[in-house]
């Protein structure tokens, strides 16, 4: 089994493209590695993945297409760089195909090749024909892909859409404001998705550390981890300090107060841990609290950039697309966020910034972030 894989947009990156390309070759590596030994190569444009045992076919599709960078991948058989021997694989592989109507799509890579791309179509569509097979060339049911490289021809019966996105890795490291709702594990697999190597920060109010552990946060990750060549971090961080401090505050500027809290925290680690920035779940509006008066209170704090990639989402493309990551059902199970706490029904929704660096200074809030750090556990999967 050879299996191949396409990439687009890492094509677009100039100077910088072979560090792209190694980069995929490693993380599609890391992520078959579970499947047995591949070797990669480089040639006509793609990256092919060799086997010396063949692997579950199923489980490879289901590794690549979580694999980032990728766009597309397909299960080649090879032949010869002759058409005979073209037509003959083909053949020798197309009894499934008699009944449905058919489409042969050659590219030639390999310009020395005596036929051009539309000639292979036609000479390999012609035979398939002799064989019972209809062709239909705007809506078939099923597809035939020849690629014609330099020293041999790959051919195969289905092509896979890839994620897409940038290898990660390729972008730098981030970390992620995770909580046990539905938004920011979406935000998260996004700035993975466009190449961030991502770990993340959670807020816990468990009397024990360990208990976090045993909580959905922990599935929650591993699903994110699918996603992801290497193992993701997370850093649990006990709510108590925080909560006791701020029993007399004023509860309306509270959640502005704590969400500048968990980025004083943020910035803390990205120092010890070489963060480049910090990613959040919020899109402007979807609650009460997320105008853009709070958002730049709460980004005053921080010394990195604050990224937002579900800015400008509603709520059902969010819920769509932590369906399609299979984080939704997780993220909907009952638990107790930190952010329930400190939620009030009716939030102020323009905490002005001097009074949110004054409530800051009552409670000292620096001691308050050395404090909670000391209890802090890391869990990694």
């Amino acid at each position: 089994m050879l299996i191949s894989i396409s990439f687009s947009e890492v094509t677009t990156k100039g100077g910088n493209r072979r560090l792209f390309e190694n980069q995929l070759v490693r993380n599609a590596l890391a992520s078959l590695a579970p499947l047995g030994s591949f070797r990669a190569q480089k040639r006509g444009g793609r990256i092919l993945f060799s086997s010396e045992k063949e692997p579950d076919g199923d489980a490879v599709k289901r590794a690549l297409t979580r694999t980032f960078g990728i766009d597309s991948i397909t299960i080649s058989i090879p032949a010869k760089p002759d058409i005979k021997d073209i037509e003959s694989v083909v053949l020798a592989n197309s009894a499934d195909l008699i009944k449905h109507s058919i489409r042969v799509e050659a590219k030639r890579s390999d310009k020395g090749f005596p036929l051009t791309s539309q000639q292979i179509n036609e000479q390999v569509g012609a035979a398939l024909v002799k064989a019972g097979c209809t062709v239909d060339l705007e809506n078939p049911e099923k597809t035939i892909f020849i690629d014609v490289l330099e020293s041999e021809v790959l051919i195969s019966f289905e092509r896979i859409k890839g994620p897409g996105g940038l290898p990660v890795g390729s972008s730098g490291k981030m970390i992620s404001l995770l909580s046990g709702g539905i938004d920011s594990p979406v935000s998260s697999w996004l700035m993975m998705k466009r190449g961030c190597e991502v770990d993340f920060l959670h807020l816990h109010q468990f009397p024990e550390n360990k208990d976090v552990g045993k909580s959905k946060m922990v599935r929650i990750l591993r699903t994110l981890r699918e996603y992801s060549p290497k193992k993701l971090r997370m850093f649990a961080v006990p709510y108590t300090e925080f909560y006791k401090k701020t029993l007399s505050m004023e509860p309306r500027n509270e959640l502005v107060v704590f969400r500048r809290f968990i980025i004083h925290l943020a910035n803390r680690l990205a120092k010890e841990h070489g963060y480049h920035g910090i990613i959040t779940g919020d899109s402007i509006g979807q609650v009460a609290s997320q105008t853009a008066e709070n958002l730049l209170a709460t980004d005053e704090a921080s010394q990195l950039p604050v990224y937002r990639p579900l800015i400008g989402f509603n709520k059902q493309e969010i819920v769509d697309l932590a369906m399609k990551i299979g984080t939704f059902d997780i993220s909907i199970e009952p638990y107790k966020d930190c952010c329930s706490l400190v939620a009030h029904k009716s939030p102020c929704t323009r905490v002005p910034l001097h009074i949110a660096k004054k409530m800051e200074d009552e409670i000292r809030i620096d001691e308050v972030v050395e404090k909670s750090l000391k209890d802090m556990e890391i869990i990694e999967i």
